[in-house]
């Protein structure tokens, strides 16, 4: 397919544009052949949600990944009917068509849940009445999703499956990120509200992990959906005017959850940047995905506060950190916005042009419509170096050649 369905001031960038945000949207009805029976028990409790809706993975009588491929199918269409949403030899048709070179695609149902399951056996309540360890279940369904991840980044070097990354202990995570990498996994995703390891990301203990993926040019990521029990209790979110909002597999849509989802993932990010991970690692490739931008510019000008009177408060991190928090982050870290979000103002009120990335969030429903034309819209006016490092640079940090 030669016709590219991309604005018209992207175009020079068209075949270099860098997608830091996808999904496959598989169908629980094509689980068993895909994962194997290992799903079985999670598919029956998915197949009790209503059906075909375009944030959902419910579709009785699902017949393939057969949507005629156009500007409007690939720029509106939503959830498993869109095309290449499950086919990925067609998501390639689809990333031609809309310039794309390479694209992140995160996991969908099963790791997610599986990861709700590892991380947290207890607290989340879907699968009711299931008898036997849940926590194992989780972790077969990870694996399971993390072996499809395999597969999927054979097909082509364009393509960038993220594996989740796994481990009770320190060694175990630094164990399973080894053979992740041996078998050609290339991005990584972390919970954001659990220590990975049950230790701090700043730990020395977890300096081989780093080291390890950075020599290896894999990138470590967090992503919306791994928020769950950050906070101690959720009872927050629990009132009735905050009932009604549209929820999907990766998060709900209530007031209350927008205005906190990013917390834990700032979190993570502040305790690395601040612990000294990227300058221990400064070749460490991290990014923070689907959790909007309009926090990084003030948590690095606060970071930039804490570094610059660190003496007021005990040891001068200027010792321990030569760089000011802003610069690492401008360094190592990247994060995708919204489309709906101002990036342009961003960059104008705090800098970090080399941090915001383009992502479609392709073939999800909170990805908008007519993403890039959008952000193409917003960035225009900061001329073509600010676009290119939006649409190009910027994204290949977290996935280089």
């Amino acid at each position: 397919m030669t016709e590219l369905a991309i604005p018209d001031s992207v175009r020079p960038w068209a075949g270099r544009i860098v997608d830091a945000d996808a999904h496959e949207m598989l169908p629980l009805q094509v689980w068993p052949e895909v994962y194997g029976p290992v799903t079985d028990r999670l598919a029956e409790s998915f197949s009790h949600h209503p059906p075909n809706r375009p944030d959902g993975l419910n579709f009785p009588g699902y017949a393939g990944d057969d949507t005629p491929m156009d500007a409007e199918t690939v720029w509106t269409m939503k959830g498993t009917r869109a095309p290449g949403a499950v086919d990925f030899s067609r998501r390639l048709e689809v990333m031609d068509f809309t310039g794309v070179d390479r694209q992140l695609v995160f996991p969908g149902g099963v790791a997610i849940m599986g990861s709700f399951l590892y991380n947290f056996p207890v607290e989340y309540g879907f699968l009711q009445g299931f008898e036997g360890d849940r926590k194992a279940y989780g972790r077969e369904l990870i694996e399971a999703s993390n072996q499809w991840a395999v597969r999927t980044a054979s097909l082509s070097s364009r393509l960038r499956p993220i594996a989740a990354l796994m481990g009770d202990t320190p060694g175990e995570v630094i164990a399973n990120a080894r053979t992740l990498i041996d078998q050609g996994i290339r991005a990584v995703w972390l919970m954001s509200s659990v220590p990975p390891g049950g230790v701090s990301p700043a730990h020395s203990s977890l300096d081989p992990l780093w080291a390890m993926l950075a020599e290896a040019n894999v990138a470590a990521t967090l992503h919306i959906g791994s928020q769950g029990g950050f906070l101690k209790s959720e009872v927050w979110g629990q009132a009735e005017h905050f009932e009604g909002y549209k929820s999907g597999v990766e998060f709900d849509l209530s007031p209350w959850r927008l205005s906190i989802q990013h917390l834990p993932s700032q979190n993570f990010l502040a305790t690395m940047v601040t612990g000294g991970v990227f300058e221990r690692h400064p070749q460490l490739r991290f990014g923070v995905i689907e959790l909007g931008s309009f926090w990084i510019g003030p948590l690095a000008q606060m970071l930039d506060i804490w570094h610059d009177n660190s003496q007021t408060f005990g040891p001068n991190a200027g010792e321990r950190l030569p760089l000011r928090p802003s610069e690492y982050i401008a360094r190592n870290v990247r994060t995708t916005a919204f489309p709906f979000e101002p990036v342009d103002d961003y960059i104008d009120k705090f800098g970090l042009a080399d941090v915001y990335c383009y992502a479609s969030d392709y073939p999800h429903l909170e990805g908008g419509k007519h993403a890039m034309h959008r952000f193409a819209d917003r960035l225009e006016r900061l001329g073509p170096e600010i676009m290119e490092k939006f649409f190009v640079s910027n994204g290949a940090w977290l996935m280089p050649e």
